[in-house]
């Protein structure tokens, strides 16, 4: 079965029952950081995608790492793991995020710049943003020096490129495009 459709389907079950129990600000901040300590710890996502190590033992590590966590939270990576589908937790937690966002009505901007911006760039992103989308926002930075300057801006499954680079490869694409050769001299 799809991994991105057993996601979304763990995703949601989670997500209506944190409506249900009325937990859903508290989950949604323990996503937040179990997704964070994932991206960031590499030698936990071997862990959880690594088929030789027993569920038990993979249960009593995600026992440590969540302590302190949301009772619904442990429970539902605790059912993960007993159903073996711990390689997927990544994924999982990412859909929820995600459906979360949604429920809430905020968008997620990324902005890639080449040097970091500063709190006034930051309101101004958010205010256009939020007049063109009538969303909530909330920025994630990201530097670049690849940039070179300007800035990149994704949302959604939309982007808009304002970087120095992006006009730099445009006036390359437009020099090849021209004929130096003039026939007869």
């Amino acid at each position: 079965m799809n991994v991105t459709l057993i996601a979304e389907r763990y995703a949601k079950a989670l997500f209506e029952m944190a409506l249900e129990k009325k937990v859903l600000e508290e989950v949604n901040k323990d996503m937040v950081l179990l997704s964070t300590l994932i991206r960031e710890t590499r030698p936990l996502k071997l862990f959880l995608r690594a088929p030789i190590i027993n569920p038990g033992k993979k249960r009593a590590v995600m026992d440590e790492i969540l302590a302190g966590f949301n009772a619904v939270t442990i429970a539902f990576i605790n059912l993960l793991v007993a159903k073996r589908r711990e390689s997927t937790i990544p994924e999982v937690v990412n859909q929820f995020v995600e459906q979360y966002n949604l429920y809430k009505n905020i968008i997620v901007l990324r902005v890639k710049t080449a040097v970091p911006i500063d709190q006034d760039l930051r309101v101004q992103f958010s205010s256009v943003m939020a007049r063109y989308t009538k969303a909530s926002i909330e920025i994630i930075e990201e530097v670049d020096e690849s940039v070179i300057g300007g800035f990149v801006l994704s949302w959604d499954d939309k982007q808009y490129d304002a970087s120095i680079q992006k006009q730099i490869d445009r006036m390359k694409k437009g020099l090849a495009k021209i004929n130096l050769y003039v026939k007869g001299i």
